[in-house]
């Protein structure tokens, strides 16, 4: 590319940090009966049946870039403290040590060596080090740190999700996981152990991050900062980057969920069955869809919209007009299931009013201003997506351009300490915001035992992660 498309690039993102970053209006959080949809169990096991006539390849797509050393900032903090061997996270740690399944994936050299250590600091600086032969977790990509036990065995979550992954049907499954390419090697030699072991079909790839995504860093003074071989210093721009990768894919129906959140496989049934009644409904309104946009039909339309929560009152108004509706019809599809708020940070789904029509958004807490859009973000019932379920061809069995159904305006500004010093950048619309701000969506209520995700290290202390 030529320079000046850089320097374009730098200029527009320049321009977008010095304000405070788009806000949108938020009318109602979607809530059961108002936007998410409560299956009963009839209608659960209606839509697992039609799960299996599914003949098109499903595609698991999981963000894996995140680093393991993030799940042990705590046991860093004690690294770093003057004051060591006082915080409870790390007496927690220590105390449970021998309940995680990196112990017990240690050899018996290993864990002889953690009984000698005399201080927290030295048995800490072992287990996230390889220092003398030392376990090095704080060295791993999330995505490989043991995370549960079966007697002998010890399980990654990229194992689990492999595992889990291939359980759903008896067709080939293919799996997509996004990766540091630092991490390639040991995710490849993981895969091959796993393959071993495994005989099921399945087709495994991986993707990075594309570094042209990445993002202009910005001091105070909202210049550009320079790295030390005297280039413009960019970072990531957050997950919504990915949607270049998933627009990158050939399969139609796509299954979304994060790395971290996998159970343990004696607890792992119950979202086995939400993926495949995920599915189904995914399977189920396409083919509505479909028939709408054959035949036209707009009464049908209105009442597919009524059973699904589907379109908004101006959008079913709109499609009066034939090419409205065919345009309308013909969009990425995404069935979401919603865990309830339990408290955890991030954000749910609203009615959002945006350019004088109404829509059912994923929200984060930074894209909202003003006390009375903050009372109403606060008295969301759900949160963020856990599992998402997508088809991304149109009707003519053609690949849709994601990159179309995107909100690039719903772009993040992000504030950050560098090196001592407050720096801004710009993170791209989320994968789950902006990045899918018009795709055809619908909300499912799903069970919290389904979203477990471990931030910290003690999260796999927690039931989901432990053998039934």
């Amino acid at each position: 590319m030529p320079n000046n498309h850089y320097q374009d690039a730098l200029n527009l993102q320049k321009a977008k940090v010095s304000g405070a970053g788009p806000k949108l209006k938020i009318i109602a959080p979607c809530t059961k009966g108002n936007g998410i949809l409560k299956l009963n169990t009839t209608q659960q096991a209606y839509y697992e049946n039609r799960f299996h006539e599914i003949s098109a390849p499903l595609c698991f797509f999981i963000p894996a870039s995140g680093s393991g050393s993030r799940m042990f900032d705590f046991l860093q903090v004690e690294l770093a403290s003057s004051k060591p061997e006082k915080a409870n996270k790390t007496n927690d740690f220590i105390n449970r040590l021998k309940d995680f399944s990196f112990y017990k994936s240690l050899n018996q050299a290993q864990k002889d060596q953690l009984i000698s250590f005399h201080s927290h600091k030295e048995l800490i600086d072992f287990i996230l080090t390889n220092k003398q032969n030392g376990v090095g977790l704080g060295s791993l990509p999330k995505g490989l740190v043991p995370f549960h036990s079966y007697d002998e065995r010890h399980s990654s979550a990229f194992y689990e999700h492999l595992s889990q992954g291939i359980s759903l049907t008896d067709k080939t499954v293919n799996f997509h996981f996004t990766i540091q390419d630092t991490h390639e090697e040991a995710f490849q030699k993981a895969l091959y152990n796993f393959k071993s072991e495994n005989k099921k079909g399945l087709e495994v790839d991986f993707s990075f991050q594309d570094p042209e995504t990445d993002a202009y860093v910005f001091d105070q003074q909202n210049e550009p900062l320079m790295s030390h071989n005297n280039t413009y210093l960019r970072r990531p721009s957050g997950h919504g980057a990915l949607l270049t990768n998933i627009n990158k894919l050939k399969e139609q129906y796509l299954l979304v969920k994060n790395i971290d959140n996998v159970q343990h496989g004696s607890r792992a049934e119950p979202g086995i069955k939400v993926w495949r009644v995920l599915c189904g409904i995914l399977h189920k309104v396409k083919n509505e869809l479909r028939s709408i946009h054959e035949d036209l039909d707009y009464q049908k339309l209105k009442s597919v919209s009524k059973q699904f929560d589907l379109f908004s009152d101006e959008d079913i108004e709109a499609s009066k007009d034939n090419g409205f509706l065919k345009q309308l019809v013909n969009r990425p599809l995404r069935i979401c299931g919603m865990v309830l708020n339990e408290g955890k940070a991030g954000g749910g789904p609203f009615y959002v009013e945006h350019n004088g029509n109404v829509s059912k958004q994923i929200v984060e807490g930074v894209q909202i201003t003003g006390e009375e859009q903050k009372r109403i973000f606060n008295s969301s019932t759900h949160f963020n997506p856990v599992m998402m379920a997508m088809d991304t061809y149109d009707f003519d069995e053609k690949k849709i351009d994601l990159t179309k159904f995107s909100n690039d305006d719903q772009y993040f500004v992000v504030h950050k300490n560098f090196e001592g010093e407050e720096v801004s950048f710009i993170e791209k619309p989320g994968l789950w915001n902006g990045a899918m701000f018009s795709w055809n969506t619908i909300f499912i209520e799903i069970p919290s035992e389904t979203f477990t995700p471990v931030k910290t290290v003690l999260d796999l202390l927690q039931p989901a992660h432990q053998p039934r």
